[in-house]
C-alpha cells in the first residue's frame, strides 16, 4: 500500500487489496457515511458498521442527489466514502455540498437548472471525501468536477470544494469490468489529453506531459486488460491526467469533444464515451482542416505525431483515432434520426456554442453538419419515447 501526501490534490492510495484497510484507517474514530453504487455495494469492504446509502448509477440524477443530500445532512459525518463509477463519485461529490456554507449545494442545484456550466464559490468543506472508483477513465476521484443530470441535460459543475480528499485506487475494484469497458475507460482518459493538446497555449511541460501520459495510455490500452496488474496502472495513468502539468494552461475549454458528446449522449440515451467515439474523429478532422474555431491544429498534429510513432497508426489525427476507435472495439451508437441531429445541434449550440468559450463562433448549423460527418453504428435503433423528447418536443 502506497499513499502520496500532495496538499492540494487529494491523497492517491494505491495498492492490491488496500480498500478496507485505507477506509478504516481513515475513519478510525470518526462519523463515517458510504454512499455505493448498488451494483458493487455488495463487494466492495466498505464495513458493516457504517451506515450505507446506495445508488443506482444507471438512473441517478438531481432528484437522487437532492435526497442524498438530505440523509447527509441528517447524518452529519465526519468521513464520505464514496464507491462507484463516475456517476456515483460526481453525486456522492455534489451531495456533500449540503454540508458547506453559504447554501452552496442550493446554489450549484438551481443554478444547473438554468446554466450548462456553473462555477462553484470557494466554499471549504467540513467533511473529508474518498473516492473509491470502480471504474475506469473518468479522472472524477482526482478532479474537482461534478455532472449533474437534470431534466434539460447533463450540466457541469465546476469547484474546488468537489475535489476528494483521498482517492483510493485498488485494481480489486476494477476485476469486474469487461475488456471492452477497460478500454473504454482508457480511451476517455486519453481523450482527456488529446483534447488539452488542440489547445493554442499549452507550455513545454504541459505539452511534454500529456505526450508521456498519452503514449502510456495507447500502450495500456493495447495490452490484454485482464489482469490486475495493467487496471491498475490505467487507473493510476487516468489520475496522474489531472496531477500533472498535461491539463494546465489558458484555455479550460479546450477539449471540444466533451461538449459536443455531452449532448448527443443526454439526446441519444447512451454513455458519454459512445457519444464520444462517434463524433472524436469528426472535430478532429475540422481542426486539422485549419478552422481555428474548433482547436489548433499544428498542435494536435505535433501531439499525435508524437503519440503516433512507431505504432503503425495512420499520421493524420483523425484517421489514426478512428483506426484506434475501430481496433478496440469501442462501441458506437446507431445514426441519430434527423429530428435528433436537430435537438442535438440546437442544445450544443444553446447550451456551449455562438459566444460561449467553449466554442465560440459555432452554431446550429456546424453541429448539424459535424453530426451527419460522425462515425455510426450500422444497427438500428429501437426505443421508446424519453424525458428528452417529451421535454423538448420529440422529432
Amino acid at each position: 500500500m502506497t499513499a502520496r501526501f500532495t496538499g492540494r490534490v487529494p491523497t492517491l492510495w494505491h495498492g492490491r487489496g488496500i480498500t478496507s484497510q485505507v477506509i478504516t484507517h481513515l475513519s478510525s474514530g470518526r462519523e463515517a457515511l458510504v454512499i455505493a453504487d448498488s451494483s458493487v455495494s455488495s463487494y466492495v469492504p466498505v464495513g458493516a458498521s457504517r451506515r450505507v446509502i446506495e445508488i443506482d448509477a444507471r438512473t441517478a440524477n438531481v432528484e437522487t442527489v437532492v435526497r442524498t443530500a438530505r440523509e447527509i445532512v441528517h447524518h452529519k459525518p465526519d468521513v464520505i466514502v464514496a464507491v462507484g463509477g463516475g456517476t456515483v463519485l460526481d453525486a456522492s461529490k455534489l451531495s456533500a455540498l449540503a454540508l458547506a456554507r453559504e447554501r452552496v449545494f442550493d446554489f450549484a442545484v438551481e443554478r444547473s437548472s438554468r446554466s450548462a456550466l456553473t462555477f462553484l464559490p470557494d466554499v471549504p468543506l467540513p467533511v473529508d471525501l474518498v473516492a473509491v472508483p470502480t471504474t475506469l477513465g473518468t479522472s472524477s476521484e482526482t478532479n474537482s468536477v461534478g455532472i449533474l443530470k437534470n431534466e434539460t441535460g447533463f450540466r457541469l459543475v465546476v469547484g474546488r470544494s468537489l475535489r476528494p480528499r483521498h482517492a483510493i485506487i485498488d485494481p480489486c475494484n476494477l476485476m469486474t469490468l469487461s475488456r471492452s469497458a477497460v478500454r473504454e475507460g482508457t480511451m476517455e482518459a486519453f481523450l482527456r489529453l488529446a483534447g488539452a493538446s488542440t489547445s493554442s497555449g499549452q507550455s513545454d511541460r504541459a505539452r511534454n506531459d500529456a505526450v508521456a501520459l498519452g503514449r502510456a495510455l495507447l500502450d495500456a490500452g493495447t495490452t490484454d486488460s485482464r489482469s490486475a496488474s495493467v487496471r491498475l496502472r490505467i487507473a493510476r495513468l487516468s489520475a496522474a491526467t489531472q496531477r500533472s502539468g498535461a491539463l494546465r494552461g489558458n484555455h479550460p475549454y479546450s477539449a471540444r469533444h466533451w461538449y459536443i458528446a455531452n449532448e448527443v449522449a443526454f439526446v441519444l440515451g447512451v454513455r458519454k464515451m459512445v457519444a464520444t467515439a462517434a463524433v472524436i474523429a469528426a472535430v478532429w478532422g475540422r481542426i486539422c482542416s485549419g478552422d481555428p474555431r474548433w482547436g489548433d491544429r499544428g498542435n494536435l498534429e505535433r501531439f499525435w505525431a508524437r503519440i503516433a510513432e512507431g505504432t503503425g497508426l495512420p499520421l493524420d489525427p483523425s484517421s489514426g483515432i478512428s483506426t484506434v476507435i475501430q481496433r478496440w472495439g469501442l462501441a458506437l451508437p446507431p445514426r441519430p434520426t434527423g429530428g435528433e441531429v436537430g435537438l442535438i445541434a440546437v442544445a450544443i449550440e444553446r447550451c456551449w456554442g455562438d459566444r460561449l468559450p467553449m466554442l465560440p463562433g459555432l452554431g446550429a448549423d456546424d453541429f448539424s453538419e459535424l453530426l451527419r460527418d460522425s462515425l455510426w453504428s450500422p444497427a438500428r435503433r429501437h426505443r421508446t419515447p424519453t424525458s428528452v423528447d417529451l421535454h423538448r418536443g420529440g422529432d
